[in-house]
């Protein structure tokens, strides 16, 4: 970071994704700390992502209605609080995903193996929609409007898995996106930085993610833990 450069986003967040060991494994805590720690950036992209965080921010003991543009949906997920709840019961078996994700594979509930999915895909829809961003960037395209990549990125991640419903919910919330110009200073706390800096900060975080990522795209598809259900 320059000195003449404020901090950003990217630059702050802790912990950073894991390193994989050499066998292809994720540390199960840093990852789920890694990843609380990347979703705040829907914080500060606006109710648009309210769609997205509700795939990880609800409860499925407590159950809220909250109401948005109108309509109205249920909180009724969070994987890290099913994740942590399952690796509690091994810390040391569990203490990697890959291993408590094998584990847990054949519980009839799929408590864990469903929560995880769920992270994967809201995960993958900010990578796509983030990289979509600094793509643009590097094009040297200066649109100030960035809905049409966060629908790309919608339709190709998480639209498949929701219901009429939460599909049209997105499509009303997504005219409402944030400006190019105000998601920049948002990522900078409100500060005026550089642009440059920003991105390429942004798009070397992302590599650890999807290294992440990839791993466990390649664990669900190996064990045959995909599904299509939708909510």
């Amino acid at each position: 970071m320059s000195e003449d450069n404020p901090p950003h986003f990217f630059s702050q967040l802790s912990p950073l994704y894991p390193k994989p060991t050499e066998d292809g494994k994720i540390n199960t805590v840093q990852f789920l700390e890694a990843s609380k720690s990347f979703i705040q950036i829907y914080d500060l992209m606006g109710t648009t992502f309210y769609v997205v965080k509700k795939d990880m921010s609800g409860n499925i003991e407590v159950k809220q209605t909250v109401n948005i543009c109108g309509l109205s949906i249920n909180d009724s997920f969070n994987p890290f609080q099913k994740l942590y709840k399952t690796y509690n019961k091994a810390s040391e078996k569990y203490k990697y995903l890959n291993d408590l994700i094998y584990e847990e594979r054949n519980d009839p509930s799929l408590f864990a193996v469903d929560a995880l999915l769920w992270l994967k895909r809201a995960l993958e829809f900010t990578v796509a929609f983030v990289n979509g961003i600094c793509e643009e960037h590097e094009k040297g395209k200066k649109s100030e409007r960035i809905d049409h990549l966060a629908t790309e990125a919608y339709n190709q991640t998480l639209k498949p898995y929701h219901m009429w419903l939460v599909q049209n919910l997105f499509k009303v919330v997504v005219k409402s996106i944030s400006y190019r110009s105000d998601l920049v200073k948002s990522l900078y706390m409100g500060k005026v930085g550089s642009e440059d800096v920003l991105y390429a900060g942004c798009s070397a975080y992302i590599k650890h993610l999807e290294t992440n990522l990839k791993i466990i795209v390649q664990m669900y598809d190996e064990w045959g833990l995909n599904n299509d259900k939708k909510v």
